[in-house]
């Protein structure tokens, strides 16, 4: 009944589905020599990514003036300095909406 050859066409996707199944089934088991190379070249990636020290901080800001004046909540702002750049403590006139007027925010210690 149905062969690769006698123009059955259930024959013939049989015979592409069988031929498809072994090529997958070689390249599924890879030799031990490039399994070995793709171990090492991961290793590689690995650690080329990890980094000794961030030159650049996330620092938090807050405002000096709100503490003295006793207004509930506290303005803090998020955002970044470069290690290299500013190595001091970061010292930045933003807005206060608790206050509603623009004043000193420091960087907090971590």
């Amino acid at each position: 009944r149905g062969r690769a050859g006698d123009g059955h066409p259930d024959a013939a996707m049989l015979a592409a589905r069988t031929s498809i199944a072994s090529t997958s089934a070689l390249s599924a088991a890879p030799s031990s020599s490039a399994h070995r190379h793709a171990n090492s070249r991961r290793a590689l990636v690995v650690t080329a990514a990890s980094k000794k020290k961030d030159v650049r901080l996330q620092v938090t800001l807050e405002c000096t003036e709100q503490r003295e004046s006793g207004v509930m909540g506290m303005s803090r702002y998020i955002t970044q300095k470069n290690r290299r750049n500013t190595s001091g403590r970061m010292e930045l006139m933003k807005y206060n909406p608790f206050l509603r007027k623009h004043t000193l925010h420091r960087e907090l210690k971590k």
